[in-house]
């Protein structure tokens, strides 16, 4: 197997975009599950049913549903990119999104200064949690979180002011954003409720604040009824889609939660190849860079997290005159402590046993992906204060500006910039399915590991990823598969495993699969 390809982003743009921009991990389940949908499109596929854990029904539901990257990639593969191809312009197109979004979410709706804007925006847009994570696509589209925002931002802003119907509409807008961003990455948008819930709880605590929402109850209950209705009924695909999965599949068991679940020196890293801090925290933690869990990194370095601290303190003082800021921050800190553990107790617990679809959350400590939203914000009133408090002296601007420029330099990895060539792996492809027998009603892969070699996960990630491709290549359901759940009594996750063959047979005789299932030898 080849190796992955390290570039920098330059790089993609000289090798005239033939890398793909993330490692070749779950970047391959992704195109491929785009690549379902633009087939499904076109009636070549059951849309529910993605033609992997052949013959098991409704495994779009084991996954993110990806339904925002639908338009965009059916529409760069309709005028003749390839797979890889058009899902790259697409991830590049949402971080494009996701900036410009973050800067009108500061400068338009919450009206702060230019610079502050573009600090907040930057953050939300290039954090180490989100960078480091370039491997999970789903999590790259961040831009609904703003506009979400932006929506609920704009509607309490102008509350007097606004019509009955521009009241709903903006409201409306927000929870069809909220449902859309369910369907395409389910962590944010639950995330995402559940801060808001802890937003809420804090702010009927404090008495200006509770008089505020209120007040807003009371003068505008039926735009607020209205948009809970539009909300609900976009709710129903994503119910359709997902609870047939739960019933099927079930939950993660908590202690699988409990491996993602922060630690307190969890945020004093930050990716593998941090420009700056990777080495620097492995000593500190007295543990080699090899073998620290790179999966609870969610350290956003040092400017920020002195920053943060620093406003979280603010947050306190300006509580009378700015008491939104002070809840914003305040139920991050909250979410924070709840999603912490120290020795394998967490708080955590609370959360998994009474919020629903807490059962669903297995990294935990993505939620620091969707945090960025708040703390931008936070961010943003950091810089705005520190520049008033500069006032005239050119010095102290300039300074501002390099710890600004220094704190968004310190959140990228070189590590983030794996890479694979879309024409390699087009053509690998390519040859695989040609070599599927024409006659085959569905298939499964096999390889050979080489001798005195240990079972490598990865490996056999990327053969089922191979087996996918494939599959809707050649328009032949294959009894492998890899997504984020599989179905009761699939075991075929190991290929090279020496009773592999036999547990294929069990799942033919289990399923009752007939016609001519094919055996696809995998040696390259």
């Amino acid at each position: 197997m080849r190796k992955l390809v390290k570039c920098k982003t330059r790089q993609q743009f000289s090798s005239g975009f033939d890398l793909f921009p993330g490692p070749r991990g779950d970047t391959r389940l992704i195109a491929y599950l785009c690549e379902h949908w633009y087939q499904a499109l076109q009636g070549k596929e059951a849309l529910l049913s993605p033609s992997m854990f052949y013959p098991a029904k409704g495994t779009l539901g084991y996954s993110d549903a990806l339904v925002l990257f639908v338009p965009p990639y059916s529409l760069l593969r309709g005028v003749g990119y390839d797979i890889f191809t058009a899902l790259a312009f697409t991830v590049i197109g949402f971080n494009f999104l996701n900036f410009v979004a973050g800067f009108a979410l500061l400068y338009n709706a919450l009206r702060f200064r230019w610079l502050p804007a573009i600090t907040g925006a930057m953050f939300f847009t290039f954090n180490n949690p989100k960078i480091y994570g370039s491997d999970h696509l789903q999590l790259q589209p961040v831009w609904l979180l703003a506009i979400i925002a932006a929506c609920v931002v704009v509607f309490f802003r102008d509350r007097p002011s606004l019509t009955p119907g521009r009241a709903f509409g903006l409201l409306a807008v927000a929870g069809s954003v909220l449902d859309i961003q369910l369907l395409t990455a389910f962590y944010l948008g639950w995330f995402l409720v559940l801060w808001s819930a802890l937003f809420l709880g804090l702010a009927v605590c404090f008495r200006r604040s509770r008089e505020f929402l209120r007040d807003a109850l009371r003068h505008r209950w039926r735009p607020i009824l209205g948009a809970v209705a539009v909300t609900v009924m976009g709710l129903l695909p994503f119910l359709i889609l997902y609870l047939p999965t739960l019933r099927e599949v079930g939950g993660w068991p908590y202690t699988m939660a409990l491996r993602y679940v922060p630690e307190v020196r969890s945020y004093l890293l930050m990716g593998d190849g941090n420009i700056v801090w990777s080495r620097v925290t492995g000593a500190i933690l007295r543990t080699p860079v090899s073998e620290v869990d790179w999966g609870r990194c969610v350290g956003i370095g040092m400017v920020s997290t002195v920053a943060w601290l620093a406003v979280s303190v603010l947050a306190v003082r300006f509580r009378a005159r700015r008491p939104f800021l002070t809840l914003t921050v305040l139920s991050v800190n909250l979410l924070i402590v709840l999603a912490l553990q120290y020795h394998d107790h967490s708080l955590w617990h609370v959360i998994y046993k009474l919020v629903p679809g807490a059962t669903s959350i297995r990294a935990v400590s993505r939620f620091m992906i969707f945090a960025a939203l708040p703390m931008s914000v936070a961010f943003a009133f950091a810089v705005e204060q520190a520049w008033q408090w500069c006032g005239t002296r050119v010095s102290a601007r300039v300074a501002l500006v390099l710890v600004i420029a220094f704190g968004a330099f310190e959140q990228f990895s070189s590590g983030a910039g794996d890479s694979y060539s879309i024409r390699a792996e087009n053509g690998r492809l390519q040859r695989l399915a040609a070599k599927l027998p024409a006659d085959c009603t569905a298939f499964y892969v096999t390889a050979r590991r080489p001798d005195n070699q240990p079972f490598d996960s990865f490996q056999n990630q990327q053969w089922m990823h191979d087996a996918m491709f494939i599959s809707i290549l050649r328009h032949v359901p294959t009894l492998n598969g890899r997504s984020g759940k599989s179905p009761p009594g699939w075991a075929l996750r190991e290929i090279t495993a020496p009773d592999y063959e036999t547990k294929v047979r069990e799942w033919i005789q289990q399923r009752g699969i007939s016609g001519n299932v094919c055996r696809l030898e995998i040696d390259e």
